[in-house]
């Protein structure tokens, strides 16, 4: 074939140079607008006439697709371009006058579409916007029409596959725009009556751009719909927590789905950018916000810390500091802390003091002398017939503070922040804390080189930002991947996460505040941020998610920091309440080679939800009253093998 010389890329360059001036000419003509002009290129449209087309979805487009080259790429510019061209004109005051009272205060359609449809009715408004565009624009030109169809035809043998909800959309939209036959038979019969009572909405509906309240009005009766048939999650019956993790886990299903079935476009339901075109001249601001967003994520990604595990993998980590904004917690963070330490009967001093004696004994004095060092030796004269000049000097005995280097390592996954049956409150990631805490608090007493980190794999927050910004940048990053990155976008988007609350070199004083106000949220969830008058002092309460750590990657990286440290004895202390989602067998490798070289690695048990058989030194708690009886006597039995190793000399 010609193109085996080449690459994608130049092909789909080539092609687009030869079909460019003839689909311009056809949306010139059919926008009555001779000033439109199409360029290839992953910038966006400088202004309404310009339509910029992005190279990697015709490379996506392309790599999926068996039928003739050049008709994908024809018929994925003129999709791109259909969906391009028009922004609506959108005023919450006067396009609803109907829902006056609901949407008072409302900022923008996305808000709109969640309050009078539910969080999943913008995938329908999505939906019918996106069939009924290309169903307008095509109908009058057969030839474009069969080159979409037949693109379609190919990817609907994916249908059957999809997940229920998904399913439906994807059959509404070929129902609309007809692109391929269906035969409902073939369906479930949830599926079968749920998309027959649609129609019988749409038979009566005519659709009009300028008329978006009837549009609106349309998604909430077919969301109804869905309710009815079991098509959408009962999200209302379920706790804050639980209901922001099933409409992630179910938004994520319908991107993944409709990625499977549609042609791939920037401004389609798959990157949820359809609802932009109803922000006007704000949303073209928007798309440029987003992309700098996108581009400082990926370099993000690019500059992070490279992580190889004992069997040679290869990944990156995010390493920076908790949010700030944790702060603004410690107020009622501190009366937290102290009325779990009563709940729980925590005896902080009582049983802490029980293991200081076994840092302390590991901690021993030394003569450190050299030519201006310490004091002035008493026997100078001697140390100079002598020749011993390096002696002249020396300072008096004093405990070193650079024995120890301790790591402590939370679990900061979301599952650390469920409830257990019964419980009122969670409390797997406050009595991680609360044993963190301890430990910390010797360590700082002691002059003990630590560090405190929390950990989990998600959209990573960055140190300043609060929980508006956080969700606006998750949001803006991940539409923007979907279209530039395609199937890759994952592996940018949610990361190995390493939160620092504390480095070695930093002060615990200083960082004690944003600690305590984790602990407040960990405990108090939402309430707590309810407490807060000013929204901007949230934190991004949104960065834990449930159930995505690779525990080994932050083993590694906290070795990795512990190995620079020059002290005697090395402790890694992780704190968990279960095993990591990456292997068992890497997990292991790692807390062996952390032993091989000289850290003590202990493996600390919040509640029952895993196993810990990976760790040589390992402890579990299944209540938090057990809590630092537990830590304590782990964190002792160590300590007393390293002085028996090691004759007391640190």
């Amino acid at each position: 074939m010609e193109f085996k010389k080449k690459t994608l890329e130049t092909q789909i360059i080539e092609i687009f140079q030869k079909i460019s001036p003839a689909i311009t000419r056809l949306i010139q003509s059919t926008m009555n607008n001779d000033k439109i002009v199409l360029n290839l290129g992953k910038t966006k449209s400088k202004n309404k006439n310009e339509i910029n087309i992005n190279p990697s979805i015709l490379v996506n487009s392309v790599s999926d697709s068996d039928l003739e080259f050049k008709e994908v790429v024809i018929g994925t510019v003129i999709h791109e371009a259909i969906h391009s061209m028009e922004d609506y004109k959108f005023d919450i005051d006067k396009d609803l006058s109907k829902f006056q009272d609901e949407t008072d205060g409302l900022n923008d359609i996305n808000e709109v579409l969640e309050v009078l449809s539910g969080p999943f009715g913008k995938y329908i408004f999505e939906i019918l916007v996106h069939s009924f565009e290309e169903y307008k624009f095509v109908k009058d030109f057969k030839g474009l029409r069969s080159i979409l169809q037949d693109i379609y035809e190919e990817s609907s043998i994916n249908i059957k596959n999809l997940k229920p909800f998904n399913k439906f959309l994807i059959l509404m939209f070929h129902s609309i725009a007809g692109y391929i036959e269906i035969d409902l038979q073939s369906y479930p019969k949830n599926i079968k009556e749920s998309v027959r009572e649609t129609l019988a909405i749409l038979n009566n509906f005519s659709y009009d751009r300028d008329l978006v309240e009837d549009t609106i009005e349309i998604t909430i009766q077919i969301a109804d719909i869905c309710r009815r048939y079991n098509l959408l999650p009962d999200v209302d019956s379920q706790t804050l927590g639980e209901r922001r993790e099933s409409i992630e886990k179910f938004e994520d299903s319908v991107i993944d789905d409709l990625n499977k079935v549609l042609i791939p476009s920037s401004t389609n339901i798959t990157t949820g950018n359809t609802l932009e075109k109803f922000l006007g001249k704000k949303g073209k601001e928007s798309d440029d916000e987003k992309l700098n967003f996108m581009d400082d994520h990926v370099s993000k990604i690019g500059t992070s810390t490279t992580v190889y595990l004992p069997n040679g993998k290869v990944s990156k980590l995010v390493s920076t500091n908790l949010p700030r904004t944790f702060n603004s917690l410690y107020k009622n963070g501190l009366a937290t802390y102290n009325s779990l330490l009563e709940e729980w009967d925590l005896p902080v001093f009582k049983v802490t003091n029980k293991i200081k004696p076994y840092f302390i004994h590991n901690k021993k004095r030394l003569r450190i002398s050299g030519y201006d060092q310490g004091d002035l030796s008493p026997h100078v004269p001697l140390m100079l017939g002598s020749g011993r000049y390096e002696r002249m000097f020396e300072q008096k005995q004093r405990l070193s503070n650079k024995s120890y280097a301790v790591s402590l390592l939370i679990d900061g996954s979301g599952s650390m922040l469920e409830k257990d049956k019964g419980e009122f409150y969670p409390w797997s990631l406050s009595a991680a804390l609360i044993g963190a805490s301890y430990l910390a608090q010797i360590c700082h007493e002691l002059d003990i080189d630590f560090e405190v980190a929390i950990f989990n794999r998600s959209f990573a927050a960055d140190e300043l930002e609060n929980e508006e910004l956080y969700i606006k940048r998750k949001m803006a990053v991940s539409s923007m991947l979907n279209t530039n990155y395609g199937s890759n976008a994952e592996y940018y988007f949610n990361t190995t996460n390493h939160y620092f609350i504390k480095r070695f070199d930093d002060s615990w004083k200083a960082n004690y505040e944003k600690f305590i106000g984790l602990i407040e949220f960990s405990r108090n969830l939402r309430e707590s941020l309810d407490k807060l008058d000013i929204k901007d002092e949230y934190p991004p309460a949104s960065m834990f998610e449930r159930g995505t750590n690779v525990d080994e990657r932050n083993i590694m990286f906290s070795t990795k920091r512990l190995l620079e440290k020059g002290s005697k004895t090395k402790l890694l202390a992780v704190l968990s309440d279960g095993m990591t989602r990456g292997s068992l067998n890497d997990l292991k490798s790692s807390i062996n080679y952390a032993t091989k070289v000289g850290i003590d690695v202990i493996g600390i048990g919040i509640g029952e939800r895993g196993t810990w058989k990976e760790y040589i030194n390992k402890t579990q708690i299944n209540q938090p009253e057990e809590l630092i009886h537990s830590i304590v006597n782990i964190t002792k039995d160590i300590l007393i093998k390293n002085i028996e190793e090691s004759t007391g000399v640190a």
